[in-house]
């Protein structure tokens, strides 16, 4: 295991891209008018009135936080997501294919094409905005989402609850989930390159007691280059158990 000296790049390439709107996106209007999402989260606004609680997740939940990514697909933390799915092809959604550069990973498999505009202009333009959906299911994704669409208050998650899903889910990875591995490992890469939030005095205390010597250890810069192989994940495995133990004793 070694230190990393560059950091690593996805297989489509990172592009410098605006930073995310910090702001809060409401399920209400706060200010008193009514709160719209734009129309890349149309998903969220269909899930939602259909009583169905979701996350953004993984490159929109990463550019919110503060690191360039472009987004493409857009990702969903759902509890269920059959029913979720069902809501989507009511409203005009239909089944799609994984790009070529997802189509190794079988959980990105949920992918789901908003309809197509019947007219142009600014319907069709809103359209194109929407994009793609992937549905995962949350809890394999060890993200807690709220028990009704009414109690969330907000669709992304915060960073330590963001970095710690990343953490355990790239731990909870059998060996020849190479490719998903990989995936992983660059977003987890990606927050310790670009977020300053996580090299703030106290952010290890916001996450769980077993991954506090691998959060250390990425802000030294120690097994980096390492950290897409099955070895490695391993080896942090173990330091979580043993970790996850002693807090117990």
């Amino acid at each position: 295991m070694g230190n990393r000296s560059s950091h690593r790049t996805a297989e489509e390439p990172l592009e410098a891209a605006p930073p995310a709107d910090k702001e809060r996106l409401s399920l209400d209007g706060r200010d008193g008018s009514e709160a719209k999402l734009p129309p890349r989260y149309t998903a969220c606004e269909l899930l939602y009135e259909a009583g169905i609680p979701a996350a953004i997740w993984l490159e929109d939940a990463l550019s919110y936080h503060g690191v360039p990514t472009l987004v493409f697909d857009l990702f969903l933390l759902v509890p269920d997501v059959d029913a979720a799915a069902q809501v989507l092809v009511r409203s005009g959604y239909k089944r799609g294919q994984l790009s070529l550069a997802l189509r190794a990973i079988p959980q990105f498999d949920n992918l789901y094409i908003p309809p197509q505009p019947t007219s142009t202009t600014h319907e069709e333009q809103d359209s194109a905005a929407c994009g793609n959906v992937v549905l995962l299911p949350a809890n394999e994704w060890f993200h807690q989402l709220p028990a009704t669409a009414e109690a969330v208050t907000d669709w992304f998650p915060t960073l330590p609850q963001l970095l710690t899903a990343l953490i355990r889910k790239w731990l909870s990875l059998e060996e020849q989930e190479a490719d998903l591995r990989l995936r992983i490992v660059i977003f987890i890469g990606y927050i310790y390159s670009y977020v300053d939030a996580v090299r703030a005095p106290g952010f290890e205390l916001q996450l769980p007691r077993e991954y506090r010597v691998f959060h250390s250890d990425q802000l030294q810069e120690i097994n980096t280059e390492d950290l897409d192989t099955f070895r490695c994940q391993q080896h942090y495995l173990q330091s979580s158990i043993a970790a996850e133990q002693s807090g117990l004793e």
